[in-house]
């Protein structure tokens, strides 16, 4: 066969797949970073993810309700005190009448000037009790529920918690696994096209396949700087919930076996969803609350008897100077001051609203429609619990056919890629057969890895979605990984260059 012209291609790795693999991998060297398990990062999550620490302030907050809407119900007792230093200044200049019967009458003009400062003390307590107040009474059954109904979404919050984490653990064993899928078939096409090339030269292939090669190469690649950029996103995942480094996590024993949901039958999950989601529960306790506040809207109009016991002393003490100027002449007097004034008083106080201009009425219309409201949300959580519960458990059972079905392919795909590759070497295949055969290899390890997670988050999200999800679980997860290998946080590779033949 004779040959116009040399291909060209855009470059090829002279590095074997191990050697690549090592230069990947950051900080590899004398020593190997130390694992982290997936029960290491919920531990430093629970003391470091922001989200569980905001949403454990506002549970904090949340159970406060009970004790606001009791403080109604329960005595009020104010006190008080006023001191006050009191300077006065009075003058008054006038005339009074000294005798009537004289003709004409006798009346004399006179100047009072009175001037003074006093210590004024005031004392006050009050002692308030209701002792009928519907509205309180049912704001106090509201602010049970609403307390009730912070527990829930907490409970709940810390379920979402597990599932973040869980999430975000796995999604690193799936990135790596990817990745090193990608690897191998990138080491796996430049060996591929190697021998292309060598062909070639002696004649025993065409320059189109060559060039399929080497497109070939160059995708693979492309996949593996996004694999390896996928990978170093989800370790970066991993510490936004704990605020920390990881260099390393521990990957699933070779071992690891999948298995059907128990108990097997659907309906028994979504009862168990049913009786125990936490998010229901947070719907059916909002629901409860919307209700009774409702009906304190509704019993704003109904008279309200209170009690009340007040203590009050008044204290002044000082001098007073009065300048006093007639006819006569002038006197001043000084009278001395000290007031000690008591009284106590005891009442009951019947409160009956009877216009207030529409806004009772206007309340009560609004907590009785904030209430249907409240009861429709209730009803759409739980038929999307039904639902989703449904949908899970349907997912799982799949899932584990899944797993079976993708790991097989991986057998078969191999299988097959040889069978093409020997015959390729004795011309019955192409290079575009062996390519293809080669790209549906690392697909189905690709797809193996993915119904593999796939199968893990969505019997942990069955289990959370029924209300069982709990820290057992993750443990459990914990026991199957093998802490003795290591998935590594993965650096760029030093590029690739193109063969010296053909740059």
């Amino acid at each position: 066969m004779k040959r116009s012209h040399r291909p060209e291609p855009q470059g090829r790795p002279l590095r074997p797949l191990k050697t690549l693999l090592a230069a990947a991998l950051l900080g590899l060297g004398a020593l190997q970073a130390q694992a982290d398990t997936l029960w290491d990062i919920y531990t430093q999550a629970l003391d470091n993810d922001q989200q569980l620490a905001a949403d454990r302030a506002g549970y904090h907050a949340g159970i406060e309700a009970k004790n606001q809407f009791r403080a109604a119900l329960l005595p009020q007792v104010n006190a008080a005190v006023r001191a006050a230093r009191v300077h006065t200044d009075n003058s008054n200049n006038g005339s009074t009448l000294v005798d009537r019967f004289a003709t004409p009458p006798d009346i004399v003009d006179f100047f009072l000037r009175s001037t003074g400062t006093t210590q004024d003390r005031t004392y006050n307590a009050t002692l308030s009790q209701a002792i009928f107040n519907a509205p309180a009474w049912f704001d106090y059954q509201q602010g049970k529920k609403l307390t009730e109904q912070a527990t829930a979404e907490f409970s709940a919050n810390q379920q979402g918690m597990m599932i973040r984490v869980a999430t975000a653990y796995f999604d690193v064993l799936r990135a790596y696994d990817v990745l090193e899928a990608a690897i191998a078939e990138e080491q796996a096409l430049a060996k591929q096209l190697e021998q292309t090339q060598q062909r070639f030269e002696v004649g025993l292939t065409a320059i189109t396949d060559v060039y399929d090669s080497q497109a070939a190469y160059d995708s693979s690649v492309a996949r593996r700087l996004t694999a390896q950029d996928d990978l170093l996103s989800d370790f970066d995942a991993l510490s936004v919930l704990t605020g920390g480094y990881h260099d390393a996590v521990a990957p699933l024993n070779a071992g690891f076996q999948v298995a059907a949901p128990v108990p097997a039958e659907r309906a028994d999950w979504v009862e168990f969803a049913l009786a125990n989601n936490f998010e229901l529960k947070a719907a059916r306790l909002n629901a409860e609350a919307a209700r009774y506040n409702a009906r304190s809207a509704a019993s704003e109009h109904l008279p309200t008897l209170t009690g009340t016991l007040s203590y009050n002393k008044f204290t002044s003490n000082g001098e007073i100077r009065e300048k006093y100027r007639d006819f006569r002449g002038e006197a001043v007097t000084n009278f001395p001051l000290d007031l000690d004034n008591r009284d106590t008083t005891a009442a009951i106080t019947l409160d009956i609203p009877i216009y207030t201009g529409g806004l009772l009425s206007a309340n009560r219309r609004q907590a009785r429609n904030q209430s249907f409201q409240a009861q429709d949300l209730r009803n759409l959580t739980e038929r999307n619990t039904i639902q989703t519960t449904r949908t899970l458990h349907r997912v799982v059972v799949t899932d584990v056919s899944r797993v079976s079905a993708r790991q097989q392919a991986v057998v078969s795909a191999k299988s097959a890629l040889d069978a093409t590759q020997a015959g390729y070497e004795v011309g019955t295949r192409n290079i575009v057969d062996v390519l293809l055969a080669q790209r549906t290899l690392f697909q189905s390890q690709t797809d193996y890895a993915n119904a593999l997670y796939d199968y893990i988050l969505n019997t942990l999200n069955l289990k959370q979605v029924a209300g069982l999800l709990s820290p057992k679980d993750l443990q459990e997860l914990d026991a199957m990984l093998n802490p003795a290998r290591t998935v590594p946080r993965v650096a760029e590779p030093n590029p690739t260059r193109p063969p010296a033949s053909s740059r």
